[in-house]
This record gives C-alpha cells, structure tokens and sequence, in this order.
C-alpha cells in the first residue's frame, strides 16, 4: 500500500466532500474529566470519603486509618461501596486485598484485569489494605508504603453505567502520615483515564487547535506546534499504537488494525496538555 502523506490525504478529503464528513464521524470528548481538587486531608486514626461525582452526595469510596490501643502500630484502608472496585491484587494465605500504587500516566480503564471489589460477605473482606504495620518492613503484601504522588485507580457506578477514576495520595512508611489531595473521572461511560489526568481549560490546552481527521486506515493530524506524542486505544482502553510526531502536520497509518471506534490521545511534551479524539477507522 502507498504510503498517504499529509497533502495526499488533504486533497482526498476534499474529494470526498459532504460524504467524507459524514463517513469520519470524529467526536471530541476533550473537556470529559471532572477532577476535584480538595483540602489536604488525613492523618492518624481519620476517616475520609471520596465522592468522586460530587452529585449525589454519597461516597463511593472510604479511606479509613486505625490503629493498636498504644498507637505504636498502624493500618490504612481503602473500602469500596457496592460494586465499585480498586485496581489490586489478592495475596496472602487469608486472600487480603491490596490496592495498587500507580504512577502517573497509567491508564485506568476496562483493559484491565486486577480489579478488586468485594470479595465475600464479611464486612472485613471488604477493607482492602494500603498499608498494615508499615508493610512489615518491606516483606508484607501492601504497596503503599513510603510513597509520594502515587494514584488508586477507581472504578464506579453511576445511574448511568460504569465509569473510571483515580485518587492521588501520600503515604508514609508508619501509615500514620497520610495525605488525600485530589481525585478525578472520566464523566464518559466506559471511557478510560490516565492517573493523575485533569481536565484542561481551551485557552490552557497547547493543542486545542489541532485537528484530528480520519479517512480510511489513515488519521491525519494538522496543526501541531511542535512534537507531539500520541496514543490509540481501542474502545476497551487497550494500547493499539503509539509514537511521536515529527512535523507539522502528521499522518498515523493504522492499516493493521480491525475497523471500529478508537480513541487518539496526544500529549505535548512541553505542556503535558492531553487532548483525546474519538475516530472512525473504515
């Protein structure tokens, strides 16, 4: 196949028309990430709520501290409500459940497998362990242990279907310093989202001017100020292609992959602004 440069693909577009428009059905969920920035809060022996849609007035997950009656041993907890579950692992002869520490930039979507709820009817099994007696000294199944800028990855229910968050916490290596300091969500159902992603204002946005057109196998992207890196994820939130632009204006040839909706994430390396696009492969 013939490789479609950026003027190649222009001129086809304008061949095509009002039918080219039609066929590329490109929508932007830029703007769909509610993120809530909070008073610093935590520390020994507090309880804290995470509400992440703020509209209901109900907590979709807990964060809860306790400890020994001499206050010499610590233990922090995540308790998912409901259905709603944590990214995680289950470990350990009693099968405990511990929430993973993610970084930055990890996505937090459908495409993945280690998500934790409830996991039996013992209101215990529902108390998923961050840090128990300060990870008994690194040998023990908690990863929150000493750890700064780190996010929980969050999925919940709302009246209308499933959506995916995160909260980013501090954690010491006691348990008994700790920090809530924000959380977000993607307001779209099923959409994924990055740890630590906000929402970008326009005027803030570097790349609010780029536009995202599809055609065929091939996106074209145009008005790019400088490189650019992007990402495409299939509908499930799984990683399909990925690279960095190099001019201009940039053409991403997606020929191996299945026709469908995928989602084109791009990152300017200078700002960190994220915009995402959603297009129709053909």
């Amino acid at each position: 196949m013939k490789k479609i440069t950026p003027q190649k693909l222009s001129k086809r577009l304008v061949q095509y028309g009002a039918l080219t428009t039609a066929m590329i059905g490109v929508t932007d969920i830029n703007g769909q990430i509610k993120y809530t920035d909070i008073s610093d809060v935590g520390g020994p022996g507090q309880g804290v709520g995470i509400d992440l849609d703020g509209l209901d007035g109900f907590n979709e997950f807990f964060l809860l501290h306790g400890s020994n009656t001499a206050g010499t041993q610590g233990a922090l907890y995540l308790v998912p409500f409901g259905s709603n579950a944590a990214l995680g692992s289950i470990a350990g002869p009693y099968n405990l459940t511990y929430p993973f520490a993610l970084n930055n930039g990890d996505i937090i979507s459908a495409g993945n497998i280690n998500w934790i709820a409830q996991t039996g009817t013992s209101a215990s099994l529902n108390y998923q362990t961050m840090n128990f007696v300060s990870c008994y000294g690194g040998t023990g199944n908690s990863n929150w242990c000493g750890v700064t800028d780190k996010y929980l990855g969050l999925r919940f229910e709302l009246s209308d279907g499933t959506h995916y968050g995160w909260a980013r916490l501090d954690v010491d290596l006691t348990s008994f310093n700790w920090t809530l300091y924000d959380f977000a969500y993607n307001e779209t159902v099923d959409a994924p989202i990055n740890a630590g992603q906000t929402t970008l204002s326009i005027e803030d946005n570097a790349l609010s001017k780029v536009r995202v057109v599809a055609l065929h196998k091939s996106i074209g992207l145009y008005n790019l100020k400088a490189a650019t890196d992007y990402k495409l994820y299939n509908m499930t939130g799984q990683e399909v292609l990925e690279g960095t632009t190099n001019n201009y204006d940039y053409v991403i040839e997606a020929t191996t992959l299945a026709s469908g909706v995928y989602i084109v994430e791009l990152g300017n390396t200078e700002s960190n602004a994220i915009i995402r696009k959603k297009v129709v492969l053909q």
